[in-house]
């Protein structure tokens, strides 16, 4: 057999897997979602929550029975900023606790009077004298007490904002980490699919779905990049 004919043997074999791999769509996304489908079929929470962060509840939405796969968006990136928000939560903290001490120490050096002064409040009677220039210090304490905490609050929402789908997408349990200690980004595509779904009572019916998947990705861990698993985290009906 001339060298020719050899590559040609071996070339098309190879095209014909390529083809059909091409036609059966989406083996890593197609494995993602049985697994999500069956663990939500038979209500395997543990499962679910190591794969995702939406549920198909067969009470609500129906048991999926069979689906195939209609089309694959390409991955987007966005930067993970998990690590920019957990040092701006420790700026925020640092100055919540210097703040609380200098207002206790205030607190302290004025009981009493701050003792009168609420009382008057509560009785809704004038404070006059030096009484009253100690409560218009400890009302500057207060307000500034208000601003702090929406600052804390504010930025720990941000800190935890995206945490546990990088956490469920990143960890293993046999080498745990911070995932606030590491820059990294987050890809995501759509995937559309179209199956037959069960309802609770009536016959299945043929339904389109925009699935929505989240890979973390964490720089420089232990002087390699950690790729997380894919994770379902969106549902949406594509009727």
């Amino acid at each position: 057999m001339s060298r020719l004919n050899t590559r040609f043997w071996v070339i098309v074999p190879i095209l014909l897997l390529a083809v059909i791999a091409v036609a059966c769509g989406g083996g890593e996304e197609k494995n993602l979602l049985n697994k999500y489908f069956m663990a939500s079929k038979i209500a395997d929470n543990l499962t679910l929550a190591n794969i995702a962060t939406v549920a198909f509840d067969p009470k609500t939405d129906g048991q999926m029975q069979t689906f195939s796969i209609l089309s694959i968006s390409e991955p987007v990136s966005t930067p993970l900023e998990l690590k920019t928000n957990a040092a701006a939560l420790k700026v925020v903290v640092d100055e919540e606790k210097a703040f609380t001490e200098k207002k206790k120490k205030y607190q302290d050096e004025h009981s009493d009077v701050i003792d009168r002064i609420l009382k008057a409040e509560q009785k809704k009677q004038p404070v006059r004298g030096g009484d009253a220039e100690i409560q218009k210090e400890w009302n500057k304490f207060l307000e500034e007490q208000a601003v702090i905490s929406g600052k804390l609050s504010d930025a720990r929402r941000k800190a935890n904002s995206g945490r546990g789908l990088v956490e469920i997408s990143i960890q293993d349990q046999r080498e745990p980490i911070d995932v606030t200690a590491f820059d990294g980004e987050i890809k995501s595509k759509d995937v559309t699919i179209e199956g037959s779904v069960k309802p609770e009572t009536g016959d299945a019916v043929t339904k389109k779905f925009v699935m929505t998947l989240k890979q973390a990705i964490l720089k420089n861990v232990n002087g390699k990049d950690r790729e997380g698993r894919w994770v379902v985290t969106d549902r949406k009906d594509a009727q």
